[in-house]
């Protein structure tokens, strides 16, 4: 039998050059988490980029940019149960310095998820 290249040391080096980027979706709910949210922040104009490192560093949130319009961030977050998302938005987003509203529209289902390589 013909002897075969080691995949993962392969993977490692394409990884390794940015000619490979890997992204993966999982299904949360049977983690426990079933409680995802959109969030649209809006933030004291001198605050945004302490808001913003602030939000992208809570454990909840897997995504967060800053955007414009009638809000400063947008952020999707994770949370176990509805009432885990009501403890995370009064207690967490509520807290960071400068946020003065947050927006909130729960995901009830995924159509479909986008991602994007990085350059």
């Amino acid at each position: 039998m013909e002897e075969r290249r080691r995949p993962p040391a392969r993977r490692g080096r394409l990884r390794g050059a940015g000619a490979l980027y890997l992204a993966v979706e999982y299904d949360s709910e049977p983690f426990g988490q079933g409680a995802e949210a959109l969030l649209w922040l809006t933030v004291a104009p001198g605050a945004l980029a302490e808001a913003g490192a602030t939000v992208t560093g809570l454990s909840e949130v897997r995504f967060a940019a800053a955007v414009t319009g009638r809000t400063d961030l947008v952020a999707s977050a994770l949370c176990r149960t509805t009432d885990d998302l009501c403890t995370f938005l009064g207690e967490r987003i509520g807290g960071p310095a400068g946020v003065h509203t947050a927006e909130t529209v729960l995901t009830l289902r995924r159509a479909r998820a986008l991602t994007v390589e990085p350059r």
